[in-house]
């Protein structure tokens, strides 16, 4: 009988780190969302230049689609986070200030500026637009001028398009939702890390699509085999 090989432990004993934290202050970490679409190499190299800080900063590929840039300059971080949400070779990508986080999921945020489409005049306010941002993530800020609300999601999880809101009288309504310079995401089952080809939903729905057309044949075949027989 064979024996189920153990998932190796190992522990770190406690050690001051404060110097190592104190050194990634200035550095930005990010994650690829479609990595078999963006090209890691060309992307740490072509950021720094769309940013205009290419002398200023240095990028590494930290593996499993992960990166990041270490920069000399405070204000330069300041002023690129102003540009969010980001995108490489038509799909998004997760990019935020790094903190001390042990998390194989970390980082997956993206801040977004989503519209709101269909809110009722009479419940138009501040309220309202927070608390279906809040529904998606956390909530930035508020935009009642253009109906927009500013959100920073969990990129890991599916886009919400659409949404059912119930108000405090019990009367309900459908929104939807329109998320500004979103490139790249899947159209069966809207995530952000995979195209429609390479959608898991689809290839299942495919299989199972391809069983039932295999039993119908099966099927078929079975009955023609019977009415020879009868013959």
């Amino acid at each position: 009988m064979e024996q189920i090989s153990k998932r190796l432990k190992i522990s770190v004993p406690k050690f001051d780190n404060s110097n190592l934290i104190e050194g990634y202050s200035r550095t930005l970490i990010g994650r690829c969302m479609n990595p078999q679409a963006q090209d890691m190499k060309t992307h740490l190299f072509m950021l720094p230049r769309i940013w205009k800080v290419e002398e200023r900063v240095a990028g590494a590929d930290l593996g499993l689609g992960r990166f990041q840039f270490d920069f000399d300059r405070e204000e330069d971080i300041v002023e690129i986070m102003k540009m969010e949400p980001f995108h490489f070779d038509y799909w998004m990508l997760s990019l935020v200030r790094w903190t001390p986080v042990v998390d194989p999921n970390y980082p997956s945020a993206i801040t977004f500026w989503i519209r709101v489409i269909g809110v009722p005049l009479h419940f138009w306010a501040d309220l309202t637009f927070r608390s279906i941002g809040k529904a998606l993530g956390k909530v930035e800020a508020v935009n009642l001028n253009e109906g927009k609300i500013q959100v920073t999601i969990d990129g890991l999880k599916p886009l919400c398009f659409e949404t059912l809101v119930e108000f405090h009288s019990g009367e309900e309504t459908t929104v939807f939702l329109r998320y500004e310079r979103l490139f790249g995401y899947c159209r069966q089952c809207f995530s952000l890390w995979h195209d429609y080809q390479r959608c898991p939903d689809r290839v299942e729905n495919a299989g199972r699509q391809m069983t039932e057309h295999e039993n119908d044949d099966l099927r078929m075949n079975q009955g023609q085999c019977h009415s020879k027989q009868l013959w």
